[in-house]
């Protein structure tokens, strides 16, 4: 049964292939053995209005991972302007 998390966390990535190494959450640090899966979303939220405007879209990268402990995460980088860096979101524990 997942368990929705919801809190920011720092991640280490690897810069050349864009994929996250390891995550810090709660004092603890997560090495990531394997990406299951990655995805986009430029979604509009529910709530958006009916005239949809560009502005209003998500930008987020998903990762589902598998740490060394053989535990499956799933995490987001919401990118929110290309200028900005973004944040980390430690979304739901698959397992």
């Amino acid at each position: 049964m997942p368990k929705f998390i919801s809190e920011k966390i720092e991640v280490l990535k690897d810069e050349k292939l864009r994929l996250p190494l390891s995550f810090l959450w709660r004092g603890k640090e997560y090495k990531i053995k394997e990406v299951i899966e990655s995805r986009a979303d430029w979604g509009f939220s529910k709530g958006a209005p009916k005239r949809k405007n560009w502005r209003l879209r998500h930008h987020r990268n998903y990762y589902k991972v598998k740490t060394e402990n053989d535990e499956i995460f799933e995490m987001y980088l919401d990118r929110k302007t290309k200028k900005d860096q973004g944040e980390w979101i430690l979304y739901q524990m698959l397992n």
